[in-house]
């Protein structure tokens, strides 16, 4: 390799735990990736890097619990390693941390992956974040040698399973007093849960089913029948044996049934033959002769329908690492799940593979028993849906053990139940009593901003809309629409776009709806000066750039922390989702918006009161002023109620949506329904006439204004202060208001403020001269 080479090449660092370092799949999987770069002359290396049973708890909460302290969870001085190996229960719990792999990985590769479920407990929220590696399947262990000597065929359901085990243990005990019953391994640790999960499944009345509600008549009845299969093929210490009891019952082969995760059955007489093991405590005798055993699909409701856990360990690449490591991982895992590498573990190792098709080939049929494995009914645990596992888990253990073991008197129904609640996400729903109201209020708005439309549009009319030009108050109309879309957001579940689109309409909506407002209130300032001047003269641009600011502040949040879809756990409640960012930096930006919008209702407050006696403005004024203290208000509130650990879902996300809707339905009432009555019903009432401003201003630029009022503004700027401006009326007339169609009214408007600010001018500096003489 020349100098060049060695200085452009990639690293990529992998790592994870194992429950056994001897797996050669893992041994070799460094070397076989480096001689494969290496061989088509690639400069990519992969580091591998694992943790055992050997140097840490084997327990899985507590690899779930050292690999989150091995994940890093920021981009920036990033340390952790770029690929990691992960038990398929805990992809859930650090999904969020890791790449979509369909945005990544070759189509070609990933095709290979569509059937089956295995790939299932790597995809969370659509996005998927690993491919599995291996597979574990649990299967039902049968002693064959019993099966056979009483001429038994493995039982098929469970009814079966209950006849079939009471025959052989009734006749077997009299000869076999060690004989253990059916070894269901319930346990607290982790395989009680998936056992339950099993035999949920095992009550679908078709193999292509998917997993029963909770809530149905078949999960109750499976729930019953679990029960049943305790009490009458088994007893309070077999059921529930863990991996401590059920390792020396393979070992010693005296049971009838067991349920546990395939391995190969050779690897127990490797087991006998060590001197290590104490055959005589665990099986009465230093010599044995162990039965023949043989692995079963896990019975069902009826012939045909049978359930299996999967377990294994998947792949997945961190989000935090640079552009150019992420294309060399993607390099790495093209190849390492590629059809053909997978082949060749399948084939040399025994490994399960995700690739269905793998299981047609000869090479690998020849080491594992395909047809076995291809039929299997997998079930993914519940961490595909990224609830706590942990917690579920222990859930699970605690409710269905005290109804099986009758610790209780819950029935079954009530058991699942409060399961479902545990382990369900829900959301709020269409045709819900939140959902209905959201939709109705929104609706309600929509119509208003209609009509409101409507209204403005309508030539005859404009007489009451002489503050803004008619497209600006077009752009509030919809500004105040775009925020009442945020509503719409928290209906039916809930995904990563709107989570994107949620502070966009928001940021927008609020802009669209003040900005406008505010420029003009810039333009109409009592005192002329350099920045009225300009907002006058650029009025558009300005605007536009204030939109700008919104857009890239909203594009920066999607790049560098966006908000992501996660769950909130409610213990003894509903569990739901919620928007959050992963980071700081997504805070950051989020508060950076607050502040912005706080800062320019707080400038049009000041404003306000400069203004508030401008004639010709006063109603235009006063409704802004109503607006923008109830807005603030509301604003505050809806920053505090973000800040809020708030464990009901419909709380939660309707308390917000109740409070954009309050701003959008009063900002529209009070700015716009105010005039809009006014023309409804006050048809007699005098308004604002600022013809004479228009007609008396005829070839005076806005330059030449500056110009010659600029002397007499510094003249009497010391003396003028904001309860001056507070107090200024200008020079507005008011006119009898014509009838609803009357002819055309005066449609040309806006062009007031020069004279107006002239008038104020010299009305100051006349006091100002009164002041002298008096003196």
């Amino acid at each position: 390799m020349n100098t060049k080479s060695r200085f452009n090449a990639i690293e990529i660092t992998i790592h994870g735990f194992l429950y056994s370092f001897d797996d050669p799949l893992y041994q070799n999987l460094e070397k076989t990736v480096n001689e494969h770069f290496k061989k088509i002359g690639k400069d990519i290396t992969i580091k591998a890097s694992f943790g055992d049973g050997k140097t840490s708890s084997p327990k899985p909460e507590d690899i779930a619990e050292a690999q989150e302290n091995f994940i890093p969870k920021k981009k920036n001085k990033y340390s952790g390693a770029d690929l990691y190996i992960i038990d398929t229960v805990n992809t859930g719990r650090f999904a969020k941390h890791f790449e979509d792999l369909n945005e990544r990985m070759s189509e070609e590769v990933l095709s290979y992956y569509r059937e089956g479920t295995a790939t299932k407990t790597c995809i969370m929220n659509d996005r998927l974040v690993g491919l599995p590696y291996h597979i574990d399947y649990a299967v039902m262990i049968a002693n064959q040698s019993l099966l056979d000597k009483y001429n038994k065929p493995y039982p098929k359901t469970w009814e079966e399973l209950i006849e079939t085990e009471n025959y052989i243990y009734n006749q077997e005990i009299k000869v076999n007093k060690r004989l253990h019953r059916y070894i269901g391994h319930f346990d607290e640790i982790e395989n009680g849960a998936i056992s339950f999960l099993e035999f949920i499944h095992s009550y679908r009345d078709d193999p292509n089913d998917g997993f029963p509600s909770y809530t149905s008549e078949n999960a109750i009845k499976a729930l019953e029948e679990m029960k049943r299969v305790k009490q009458m093929a088994s007893n309070d210490d077999d059921f529930k044996g863990s991996d401590n009891e059920v390792f020396p019952r393979m070992t010693c082969t005296d049971f009838i049934f067991l349920r546990q995760f395939y391995l190969p059955l050779e690897i127990y007489d490797f087991i006998r033959a060590s001197p290590e093991i104490p055959l005589l405590e665990w099986c009465g005798s230093a010599e044995i002769t162990p039965a023949v055993l043989k692995a079963y699909p896990i019975p069902g409701k009826k012939p045909g329908i049978s359930a299996s856990g999967i377990g294994g360990n998947s792949i997945s690449m961190s989000r935090y690492i640079s552009e150019e490591k992420k294309k060399a991982a993607t390099e790495i895992l093209n190849f390492i799940f590629s059809y053909e590498e997978q082949k060749y573990n399948s084939a040399n190792y025994g490994t399960k593979t995700a690739i269905h098709a793998l299981y047609k080939e000869p090479e690998v049929c020849k080491k594992i028993d395909c047809e076995f494995f291809s039929s299997m009914q997998g079930i993914v645990r519940p961490s595909s849906e990224a609830i706590d596992y942990k917690k579920y888990k222990d859930k699970i253990y605690e409710l269905v053990f005290n109804y099986i073991y009758e610790r209780n008197n819950k029935s079954a129904k009530e058991v699942l139940i409060e399961l479902d609640n545990i382990r369900k996400i829900h959301y709020i729903e269409y045709l819900s009593v939140a959902g209905i109201l959201i939709l109705g209020f929104t609706f309600l708005t929509a119509v208003l901003i209609f009509s409101s439309y409507i209204y403005v549009s309508i030539k005859r009319f404009r007489n009451q809309f002489v503050f803004l030009p008619f497209n600006y108050w077009c752009i509030i109309i919809l500004g105040i629409f775009i925020m009442s879309c945020y509503c719409l957001t928290g209906i039916q579940k809930l995904n990563n776009y709107n989570c994107l689109i949620r502070p966009i309409l928001l940021s927008i909506g609020f802009s669209m709806i003040y900005i406008p407002i505010l420029l003009k209130m810039i333009s109409i300032f009592p005192s002329k000066n350099n920045l009225s001047k300009y907002v006058k003269d650029h009025f558009g641009f300005v605007f536009m750039i204030f939109i700008i600011i919104d857009i890239g502040m909203n594009i920066a949040w999607y790049l560098l922390d966006p908000l992501l879809v996660s769950n909130v756990i409610v213990e003894g409640g509903r569990n739901f989702q919620t928007c959050t960012s992963s980071g700081k930096i997504g805070n950051i930006i989020q508060y950076a918006l607050y502040i912005i919008k706080i800062i320019i209702i707080i400038v049009m407050c000041v404003l306000v009161f400069a203004e508030w006696n401008l004639a010709a403005f006063r109603s235009d004024i006063r409704s802004v002023a109503i607006t923008l203290y109830t807005n603030l208000l509301i604003i505050g509130m809806f920053i505090i109620i973000g800040k809020i650990n708030i464990d009901n879902l419909y709380l939660h996300f309707g308390i917000k949506a109740g409070l954009v809707l309050i701003l959008c339905l009063s900002t529209l009432i009070i700015i716009i329904g105010s005039k809009t009555y006014q023309i409804s019903f006050k048809k007699n009432e005098a308004y604002p006439d600022i013809t004479s401003f228009k007609n008396s201003t005829t070839g005076m630029n806005s330059s030449r204004f500056y110009s010659e009022l600029n002397s007499t503004t510094q003249m009497s700027s010391n003396k003028i202060n904001l309860f001056n401006y507070h107090y200024q009326t200008g020079n507005g007339v008011m006119k009898p208001n014509p009838t609803l169609f009357s002819a055309t009214i005066n449609s040309s408007y806006n062009e007031f403020s020069n004279i107006d600010l002239l008038y104020f001018n010299i009305i100051n500096i006349h006091k100002y001269k009164l002041l002298i003489n008096i003196n």
